[in-house]
């Protein structure tokens, strides 16, 4: 606050207290804008005025008019039957009924509204088309295509992969397709190459539910053709590397030693991340489905792509450098915004694909659990490129004590100030919440090359299926959380206010309040103070299956003294290394310009967000012209729509334009 802003408000809050005296006092105005400016602010997004069309936020992405599109399919449901028997819970729902999965909107920070738009059908190909647990991306040309959902639900929460696509065109407001891909693939994960191109991973396949399918596919938008790619005979290819350890843990009072002896693999929603050179890095982190087969692992790969001259392709692999710790589930990653090529990993679940870990209903399973070394990360791992590292393949680096707790489900948002917002998440993956974001702020020496500073907590609890991402007035959208699964009523109706139950899957239990007493479970009352309800065995708050109310977190830059900078006018369109002008107001010497990919993420990973610091070749004597060089490589910032964001010497950024950045 400048010293004539702070004077001010004393003046003016003494005089209020000669007039009235129950004005607060001037201290404690000034003590509450000092934690805005430290801790940031939040606040709180309305929900719609209509209750049909309060809904999840699985798969979010920002558009290129700056408005968010959430798409969440049949959104981790259960079908609940209701009669005079009682309340019954069947696993799933009906994902080919379109009412069940027709639940989609736009978001519109501008206006802090919501609009619902249509879903993809229901339909398509003849088979299920639900794009919940697709994973999301932007094409080149601003629009976003969705890999994959949801086939079919079976018993014991088993998931099938469908092979169909989606893309919501951004312009026109309608959806469209890629065709359908060879496999299945519920959770995947797409990259973006150089060249515009789609290297699609892992997923659960189509017809046999749980199984992972061991190929890639790639889709040319020259040809508009998906190749299928069998990765099982590769070589190097996880899906043809054996790993042999000793597993030794104590069980019950026992001691368990068992040899496990086999090939490695590639996750569900794996976290792969592109390299300097034109690489993919495959880190060995994902985002593993109880109850799929795990084992400990801490290799990682480097895939390489050639296309011949009759555009068939092909791929080759490399064995990484071993990571210090095995493989996470759950966790996020980024590329690192203040070292160009390194790949950070933060938090997720150790040695359990199982995400109701940690849950006080699963009593005895939880000790069994944490007996065979099952446990929450609170550490930060870097791969450094071979650019940084010196190393052919790059080097690992791990810093087991980054986070003050354990943090899973969490998810990092790259800010225009080169800043990382570790946001959401818990100390377990549905439970123990965790508030406060915390901001990360490079410094060579602290741990990891970052210091870090907790915020001001958000107002609702975010765990599995939170979303956060930033938007084009340099704030931070962060919506969802979905620690249990909703259940939905034959008339539509959805049930937020339920529990897992160990002996009948689930359950809408018995309430109380702080004081202990029985109370109705009331939703308006919960989005007012979140922390009013209970159930017997939990200490916790209760959190609703499904969290549908957003909140905006402004980050501390936007408190900083002074006027905002602002970019007057800047190019709609660049090419790669090519000299650009921006025209600019309130800038200062000793500024930055950067370019941010637009976000499109699900289940705690962003598989857009990026950050190109440009280049600055010239300034003129009054800051108001910067003369600046576009990206020159590809293969880190691929072509598509950015957000260009000027900061000042402070730290504190203008609002966005948004860029097309093109070949």
């Amino acid at each position: 606050m400048n010293k004539k802003v702070r004077l001010l408000i004393i003046l003016l809050t003494c005089l209020g207290i000669i007039i009235n005296p129950n004005i607060v006092s001037a201290d404690t105005l000034i003590a509450a804008n000092l934690e805005s400016i430290n801790g940031g602010e939040w606040q709180t997004v309305p929900l719609p005025e209509k209750r049909e069309d309060w809904m999840q936020a699985v798969h979010t992405s920002l558009l290129p008019n700056g408005k968010v599109l959430v798409v969440n399919g049949s959104s981790n449901r259960n079908t609940l039957v209701q009669d005079n028997t009682g309340n019954q819970f069947i696993d799933g729902v009906n994902g080919r009924d379109y009412n069940v999965v027709n639940n989609s909107t736009l978001f519109d920070p501008k206006t802090n509204t919501f609009e619902r738009i249509a879903s993809p059908p229901s339909i398509a190909n003849g088979k299920s088309n639900d794009p919940f647990c697709s994973g999301n991306v932007h094409l080149a040309d601003g629009n976003v295509v969705f890999v994959s959902g949801s086939h079919r639900y079976y018993p014991g929460e088993k998931f099938e992969g469908s092979k169909q696509t989606n893309v919501y065109n951004w312009q026109t407001n309608s959806w469209g397709t890629l065709g359908q891909l060879k496999e299945g693939r519920w959770y995947p994960s797409p990259v973006t190459l150089a060249d515009g191109k789609l290297v699609i991973f892992s997923g659960l396949k189509y017809d046999k539910p749980n199984q992972i399918t061991p190929s890639v596919e790639i889709f040319d938008p020259i040809t508009k053709k998906f190749q299928f790619i069998d990765l099982t005979y590769v070589e190097n290819s996880p899906f043809n590397t054996k790993i042999t350890y000793q597993d030794n843990y104590i069980y019950n009072g026992k001691t368990v030693s068992r040899t496990i002896d086999a090939y490695d693999s590639i996750d569900i929603y794996p976290r792969i991340f592109p390299t300097p050179d034109g690489k993919l890095l495959i880190t060995g982190d994902g985002a593993g489905k109880s109850p799929l087969e795990i084992h400990e692992s801490n290799k990682t790969y480097l895939m390489s792509i050639k296309q011949d001259s009759q555009g068939k392709f092909s791929v080759s692999f490399e064995i990484g450098p071993n990571r210090k710790d095995v493989s996470k589930v759950y966790g996020t990653g980024i590329l690192d915004p203040n070292k160009e090529g390194d790949v950070l990993l933060m938090g997720g679940i150790i040695g359990t694909n199982d995400i109701n870990f940690g849950r006080p209903y699963l009593g005895k399973y939880n000790d069994g659990l944490a007996a065979k070394g099952v446990r929450i990360a609170s550490s930060l791992e870097r791969w450094s490129a071979p650019e940084n590292s010196g190393k052919p393949n790059g080097e690992w680096e791990a810093y087991p004590d980054f986070f003050a707790k354990p943090r899973s489900m969490v998810q990092a948002v790259i800010l225009p100030s080169k800043e990382i917002l570790a946001v959401n998440g818990g100390e377990y993956g549905e439970y123990k919440p965790i508030q406060e974001p915390v901001l990360m702020t490079a410094d060579p020496l602290s741990p990891g090359g970052y210091k870090t500073e907790t915020m001001n907590p958000g107002k609702f609890p975010r765990l599995y299926h939170n979303n956060a991402l930033l938007l084009p007035d340099a704030r931070v959208l962060v919506i969802g959380g979905n620690p249990s699964r909703a259940g939905r009523a034959m008339d539509g109706t959805v049930h937020v206010d339920v529990l897992p139950n160990p002996k009948t899957y689930y359950t809408i239990p018995e309430f109380k309040n702080a004081s202990g007493e029985v109370e109705t479970f009331d939703l308006a009352k919960y989005y007012e103070s979140p922390k009013s309800y209970f159930v017997d065995g939990d200490p916790e708050p209760f959190v609703p299956a499904e969290i549908w109310q957003a909140e905006i977190f402004s980050p501390p830059y936007l408190f900083k003294s002074g006027p905002r900078p602002e970019i007057v006018d800047a190019p709609t369109t660049l090419r790669y290394g090519e000299l650009q002008t921006v025209s600019l107001k309130n800038a200062t010497s000793n500024s930055s310009l950067v370019l941010i990919k637009l976000s499109s993420g699900t289940h705690s990973f962003d598989y857009g967000q990026r950050l190109a610091d440009l280049q600055i070749e010239n300034v003129s004597a009054d800051n108001s012209t910067i003369n600046f060089k576009a990206p020159t490589n590809a293969n880190l910032y691929p072509p598509g729509y950015y957000m260009m964001f000027y900061v000042n010497d402070i730290g504190k950024p203008s609002e966005a334009k948004f860029v097309k950045l093109e070949s």
